[in-house]
């Protein structure tokens, strides 16, 4: 049964591969394909390096509280 079948779908291969009609369908169908797998394809993104959060330092590192002008001391 298997061998059967077997050689049945290789002699409707042949004849398929034999068909211009076919194989232009065939290479349709092919250009088809590449054209919606090149459409839909996922875009590439760069991976975002991720930014270390700033801690209450870092921001105020610069600012200066120390001085008052009057020089009052708590």
């Amino acid at each position: 049964m298997f061998w059967d079948t077997l050689e049945r779908v290789n002699r409707l291969r042949q004849q398929a591969m034999s068909n211009p009609e076919f194989l232009q369908s065939a290479k349709q169908h092919e250009e088809t394909l590449q054209h919606v797998e090149q459409y839909f394809e996922p875009k590439k993104h760069r991976k975002s390096t991720q930014k270390r959060q700033k801690t209450l330092a870092d921001i105020y590192d610069q600012a200066d509280f120390g001085g008052r002008p009057d020089d009052v001391t708590h």
